[in-house]
């Protein structure tokens, strides 16, 4: 039988692909969640959907999706910790908000939870090189959509391996990039490779916007 696939692009497939490589716990986080897989409105559409069927523990958390299985709420760095309070060790954390997801991830970070794998929407929009970072707070300004994707490649990279994770790979859009904590994979893939092996279709940087309200991880992390 066909597998259904409930993710947007192949998000699913490469996290098929990971669970068969890494022993990962079945707790699955995700953070941007809609309704959608069939267009209709009557199914998920989400990273870690799939998952659920498998007998996996999935808490889904959306600001905009009503939804039985989804708690929908605004998710900030300020909150999250006490959104995950009691749910236990994460075995995939998966981050979409179109906002504070650097932010949302290093909140997390930074409170112990060290979730096996990351999944986070990263800005394809703008060079995947450049460590850039949209400062807290800019999802109440009225900006386009195409910049409201919180932080480049690089950025999240520079976060995630100050506590001991490395980049595996992203979707073929490179507008989801997935990271892996050290003690399941030693093998550390430097970032700067995926900009010279990227798949074609990553070149959005024509529909990028100016970045002068963007920071960067380095500056935040100092």
């Amino acid at each position: 039988m066909e597998t259904k696939i409930y993710s947007q692009n192949e998000e699913q497939e490469i996290i098929s692909k990971l669970l068969e490589k890494y022993d990962i716990q079945t707790r699955a986080v995700e953070i941007g969640i809609n309704t959608g897989a069939r267009g209709d409105g009557s199914t998920l559409q989400g990273n870690t959907v799939f998952l659920k069927s498998q007998g996996w523990h999935c808490l889904w958390m959306d600001a905009n999706t009503s939804f039985h299985d989804v708690r929908r709420v605004s998710v900030y760095p300020g909150n999250i910790n006490t959104l995950l309070q009691d749910f236990g060790d994460i075995g995939i954390f998966s981050i979409d908000i179109d906002s504070e997801d650097w932010h949302v991830v290093k909140a997390v970070l930074e409170h112990g939870h060290r979730p096996q794998l990351f999944v986070c929407e990263t800005n394809s929009y703008l060079d995947p090189m450049l460590d850039l970072v949209m400062p807290l707070g800019h999802r109440r300004s009225p900006m386009p959509k195409s910049i409201c994707h919180g932080a480049t490649l690089k950025a999240f990279d520079e976060l995630l391996v100050l506590f001991d994770y490395h980049f595996i790979c992203t979707t073929g859009l490179g507008n989801n990039g997935f990271w892996i904590r050290n003690d399941l994979e030693k093998i550390r893939i430097p970032i700067d490779c995926y900009k010279d092996h990227r798949h074609p279709r990553t070149t959005n940087w024509s529909r990028s916007r100016p970045t002068d309200a963007w920071t960067s991880s380095r500056e935040l992390l100092a």
